[in-house]
């Protein structure tokens, strides 16, 4: 036994769909009709009234029974977004819950509810930003230490790149690089993907250097920043080799 997907009664297919395509980004995934399947596994049925063989009169929609929940690394955009769209009915504007997340209740057009939240992810993030531990973080965002140690060792790598530098000290990060794993290698400095991050990610399908038995290896010394001196950018290997030690 499995569960497979959620269905949602809906009386204008048509309106629906843009609804979830314009907000959500979702596209069909599977046309039947009256039936269609959306990216994120959601059903929008129409006529499900025949379908199920309910008397159409008692039909309740707008039932404030359930919730569809989505989830965005970008609340503020989201918001943004939202606001172009006057004529979607929310429950309430956007609030900070007592686990320090973002979110906002809408209604889709046949009185859905829909919950849209930062992920707990972004909120733990910033709390690490902030200087929280992992035991600070869980007890704020109200989760299992377990969890937030889980997010704490994904934000540790986060803005560290394949070579072990740690893109957040750059006087670019934030403004004009997203750091290398963002922008997949492809930054501003160099022209096309790094040739570091050719070398790890595309050509030997390998996390960071620290896996690679060679590192630091020609390709590191190929790209050393002119402004180190001989000294300096042996330190600056020893480093890098440091941070990619205590990732693994």
């Amino acid at each position: 036994m499995k569960y497979c997907s959620t269905l949602i009664a809906v009386k204008n297919m048509e309106h629906s769909l843009r609804f979830y395509k314009d907000l959500f980004h979702q596209e069909v995934t599977l046309d039947l009709g009256w039936n269609k399947t959306l990216d994120c596994g959601l059903v929008l049925q129409e006529h499900f009234d025949e379908l199920a063989g309910f008397q159409a009169d008692t039909m309740k929609y707008h039932s404030n029974t359930m919730e569809l929940y989505f989830e965005t690394e970008d609340f503020d955009a989201f918001i943004t977004l939202l606001d172009q769209y006057p004529d979607v009915e929310r429950l309430h504007e956007p609030k900070t819950f007592p686990w320090l997340q973002r979110g906002i209740r809408i209604f889709d057009p046949d009185g859905h509810l829909i919950e849209v939240s930062e992920s707990m992810y972004c909120v733990a993030c910033r709390q690490f930003a902030q200087g929280k531990n992992v035991e600070e973080t869980a007890r704020l965002t109200q989760h299992p230490v377990n969890v937030v140690q889980t997010w704490f060792e994904k934000y540790q790598r986060s803005s560290i790149s394949v070579c072990g530098t740690d893109c957040s000290t750059c006087y670019c990060y934030g403004s004009m690089c997203s750091g290398c794993n963002t922008c997949e290698g492809n930054v501003f400095h160099c022209s096309g993907v790094c040739s570091i991050y050719q070398c790890v990610v595309h050509e030997k399908n390998m996390k960071d250097c620290g896996e690679c038995c060679k590192a630091p290896c020609d390709i590191w010394r190929a790209t050393r920043d002119p402004k180190f001196s001989d000294e300096e950018f042996e330190q600056n290997i020893a480093g890098r080799m440091q941070t990619l030690k205590g990732l693994t």
